[in-house]
């Protein structure tokens, strides 16, 4: 049985909040809004081309917050991407630590939080499989 990452399910306090942070430092889109019919939930991905379902999708709940995952990660295309991040959060007081260059698989990256406490790691340089 082949197995991948479909969705991760973020508690949050304030859809509005989250939709705007993921949004603007993660380049995600909503993909199905469910507040306009009375839910509580907003689908969030990557881009991907006309009539492709994205590669993933982050789920905000809002619902009381009674506990937290470790993080999530995305991959930036290069350091300077990671700064920029760094930077916003910073000006935002997200900032968990200055980016760090973890050498080997770790590669490059930066800890953020959300508006919930959530962290969110962007790194460079980053293997995935550990190479």
């Amino acid at each position: 049985m082949a197995v991948h990452w479909t969705h991760v399910v973020l508690k949050v306090a304030e859809l509005d909040r989250s939709v705007a942070f993921y949004s603007e430092l993660c380049g995600l889109s909503p993909v199905l809004d469910r507040r306009p019919t009375g839910g509580s939930t907003v689908w969030m991905g990557p881009p991907a081309p006309p009539g492709a379902e994205p590669a993933f999708v982050l789920v905000l709940y809002r619902t009381e917050i009674d506990f937290r995952l470790d993080h999530l990660g995305f991959q930036c295309d290069a350091r300077e991407e990671v700064d920029a991040i760094a930077a916003e959060a910073r000006r935002r007081g997200a900032l968990v630590h200055e980016p760090i260059d973890g050498g080997g698989h770790l590669g490059y990256f930066v800890t953020v939080r959300d508006p919930d406490g959530h962290k969110v790691e962007f790194t460079h340089g980053q293997k995935l499989l550990g190479l």
